[in-house]
């Protein structure tokens, strides 16, 4: 891609700061007493079990969803984006692709509009498609090429990569490596996070810890059987047990990635972890390797 994306203006230090922060569904605690700080140029991706508040921590500091008690507070010179499923149902539907796109804040000159927009598969008379029209899938790619040609300075993104081909993550991951600002995300395509990641912030049951390092760093000290099963490591939310305030700066080591001690294993036990956990990379290696042929392929093509 022989452009650059603009880059957004600068931010404070601080960018977002949480304090002491409650939130509910109903009599279901998310948090309670929650502090957080995120800083200019942070690159964190959100891990950690379905249901356990992954999706509204990010709401939370997107302010989408208000705080029911302590304070959220943006830091200096902020312009908060936020990237979730509903985004594309802001899109313009009476307007074409390429209308949409120059269609913002700051626009940029149709040319660029058009190479963007070809990076995220819109090529040829595709641009003047009527947004209306558009797949699910490509209303997405839409909604991305809008929010990358005008970016905020802090992007916050809830699985940016659903319903995108290789080609389309690809671009996304090009855009984001130019990306000058602060990002916070969540994704379960582990390419995309460990392309992106520069830390890693572990959410489970209302706890918040911190890992200073990438997505390899995380591995190395949760100690998880697989790429995959970090992603997801941790315990669910449960009813009867209200959330505990961990401030992010807790070292890992303080703590099993359940808040409690690891259970040694026996050598049979070990023997078999070893095992299963050979399997996987072998099954992992695989998948990587059929990804590439597949990139291979696209690029061959265009």
């Amino acid at each position: 891609m022989s452009f650059r994306f603009p880059q957004p203006g600068r931010s404070g230090q601080r960018v977002i700061a949480l304090k002491d922060v409650h939130y509910a569904y109903g009599d279901l605690v998310v948090y309670d007493g929650l502090n957080f700080e995120a800083e200019r140029g942070q690159r964190t991706v959100l891990v950690g079990p379905n249901g356990a508040g992954k999706s509204t921590l990010l709401k939370i500091l997107a302010g989408v969803l208000p705080v029911q008690a302590g304070e959220r507070t943006p830091g200096y010179n902020v312009k908060v984006g936020y990237f979730a499923q509903h985004r594309v149902e802001m899109l313009n539907l009476r307007q074409t692709v390429l209308e949409c796109v120059l269609d913002c804040e700051n626009p940029v000159s149709e040319q660029t509009a058009r190479t963007v927009l070809g990076s995220f598969l819109f090529r040829d008379d595709d641009v003047f498609k009527p947004v209306a029209v558009l797949s699910g899938g490509e209303k997405t790619r839409l909604a991305l090429v809008k929010l990358l040609l005008d970016p905020p300075n802090v992007l916050l993104m809830d699985e940016p990569t659903t319903h995108l081909d290789i080609g389309s993550i690809d671009a996304l991951l090009g855009a984001l490596r130019q990306y000058e600002g602060t990002l916070i995300f969540i994704s379960h395509d582990v390419h995309f996070i460990r392309s992106i990641a520069a830390t890693v912030l572990r959410v489970s049951a209302g706890r918040l810890t911190f890992y200073p390092g990438d997505y390899q760093y995380y591995l190395d000290k949760s100690r998880a059987g697989s790429e995959r099963e970090a992603l997801v490591a941790g315990d669910k939310l449960q009813n009867a047990q209200p959330a505990t305030n961990v401030a992010t700066n807790v070292p890992f080591e303080s703590a099993a990635p359940n808040g409690t001690q690891e259970p040694a294993l026996g050598m049979k036990e070990v023997r078999e972890q070893r095992r299963v956990e050979a399997e996987k990379r072998k099954a992992e290696a695989k998948v990587k390797r059929d990804q590439q042929k597949r990139r291979n392929h696209w690029r061959c093509g265009f």
